[in-house]
C-alpha cells in the first residue's frame, strides 16, 4: 500500500450519528425534574450555555501548549504523564485511575510554587506570631512544619514526577472515554470503571460553581445528559477566569461538529489533513495560515503579544449575544432545563 493510500486509510469517515450544527435532528422533550430534584442536583449550576452558535475562539493555545507542540514537531519528545493523545478522531478524557486522583490533586498542590509560598508564609508567620505571644520555647514545632512543607514540595516536584513519567501505567487506565468526532458520541466514567455513553447532542452545557478548601471559588464546565442526569466535568477555572469556560465550550463544539474544520490549535495541527472537512477547508485556502503555523510560530512573540491579545479577545467577546440553536430541536428545553 502506498503512502497516499495509508493516508487515506487513516482519514476519518463520519458516521450518521456525527454532530452537524447545520442539521441537528429533532429530539424528544425533557421531563421536568421538579423543584426538589432541581435543588438537589442543580444547586451549584448557575448558567446554561448555548448550542451550535460559535465565536471561533480557541482556548488550547497557551504558550506552554505551543512549546510542547514545537518540541514534538522537531523530534524533541518530552516524557509526560502519558494517556492517549488528542487527535482528529478522539479527545480523550478520564484516563487517570480513580484511586490516584486525590493523590495527584495533593501532589499538584504541594508541587505548585504559588501554593508553596502560601504555606510557607502561613507556617513561618504562625511561628513568628507564636514566638511574640508565648516566647520561643515551642517555635521548633513551626520549624518542623516548615521543613515538612518544603520536603513535600521537593518530593512531589522531583522524585514523584520522575517516577510517574517512567511508570505511567501506575496512574493511567484507558477505558476508552472521550469525545469522538467521527461518531458524535461521548463516553465518560460514572463510578470506578463503569462508563456511560450517549450522543453529544443529548448533553446540556452548564457552568457550576464550587468553593475550594483553600477558599477561592472555582467554576466548572459541566455536561449533563438531558435524559438520564449523568454528568461529567470538561474544564475548571478560577473564579476570575470564568469567561474562559465559554471558549472551552465553543472549542469543544467545533471539535465535535463535522460541518466545521478542527479547531486551529497546536495539538490538532498534525491531524488537520486527516479530517475530511478540515482537509477540504485548508485546501481551499480558508485557514489562511501555513500548514506548520504552530510548529514554526515565534514563541517569544506569542507569549508576550499574541496570546495576551487572544485572551483579551475572549474576555471582550459578547458571549451573551449568541443564540441557543438547541432550543429549536428540544421542544421544552427552556422550560424544563436545570437552569
Amino acid at each position: 500500500m502506498s503512502g497516499r493510500d495509508n493516508q487515506l486509510e487513516a482519514m476519518s469517515r463520519y458516521a450518521e450519528t456525527a454532530f452537524r450544527s447545520d442539521s441537528v435532528p429533532k429530539q424528544r422533550s425533557l421531563e421536568s425534574p421538579g423543584g426538589l430534584a432541581t435543588a438537589l442536583e442543580g444547586g451549584d449550576l448557575i448558567e446554561r450555555l448555548v448550542w451550535a452558535n460559535y465565536a471561533g475562539l480557541d482556548i488550547h493555545v497557551r504558550p506552554s501548549s505551543v512549546e510542547i507542540h514545537q518540541k514534538r514537531s522537531s523530534g524533541c519528545v518530552e516524557r509526560n504523564l502519558a494517556g492517549p493523545s488528542w487527535t482528529h478522531q478522539k479527545m480523550p478524557a478520564e484516563f487517570i485511575k480513580t484511586r490516584w486522583q486525590l493523590l495527584l490533586m495533593l501532589a499538584g498542590s504541594f508541587a505548585d510554587y504559588g501554593m508553596l509560598k502560601w504555606l510557607l508564609c502561613l507556617s513561618l508567620g504562625g511561628g513568628m506570631f507564636y514566638a511574640l505571644v508565648h516566647g520561643a520555647t515551642h517555635v521548633i514545632f513551626f520549624l518542623i512544619l516548615t521543613a515538612i512543607i518544603v520536603g513535600l514540595h521537593l518530593f512531589f516536584r522531583y522524585p514523584f514526577t520522575w517516577f510517574l513519567e517512567r511508570n505511567p501505567d501506575f496512574i493511567v487506565k484507558d477505558l476508552g472515554c472521550g469525545f469522538f468526532r467521527p461518531t458524535g458520541m461521548v463516553k465518560f466514567r460514572t463510578w470506578r470503571e463503569e462508563t456511560f455513553e450517549a450522543p453529544f447532542i443529548e448533553f446540556d452545557p452548564y457552568i457550576s460553581y464550587h468553593v475550594q478548601p483553600k477558599g477561592p471559588v472555582s467554576y466548572k464546565l459541566q455536561l449533563r445528559h438531558r435524559y438520564s442526569g449523568w454528568q461529567t466535568a470538561v474544564a475548571e477555572v478560577h473564579s476570575t477566569q470564568k469567561v474562559e469556560l465559554y471558549a472551552h465550550w465553543d472549542e469543544l463544539q467545533r471539535y465535535m461538529d463535522v460541518s466545521q474544520p478542527l479547531p486551529d490549535i497546536p495539538a490538532l495541527e498534525p491531524y488537520r489533513h486527516l479530517d475530511p472537512t478540515t482537509a477540504e477547508y485548508d485546501a481551499a485556502g480558508k485557514r489562511q495560515r501555513p500548514g506548520n503555523y504552530w510548529a514554526t510560530l515565534d514563541l517569544e512573540w506569542w507569549e508576550k503579544e499574541g496570546y495576551p491579545a487572544h485572551m483579551e479577545e475572549i474576555r471582550n467577546f459578547l458571549w451573551d449575544t449568541l443564540e441557543d440553536q438547541m432550543q429549536y430541536s428540544v421542544p421544552n428545553l427552556n422550560e424544563a432545563a436545570m437552569v
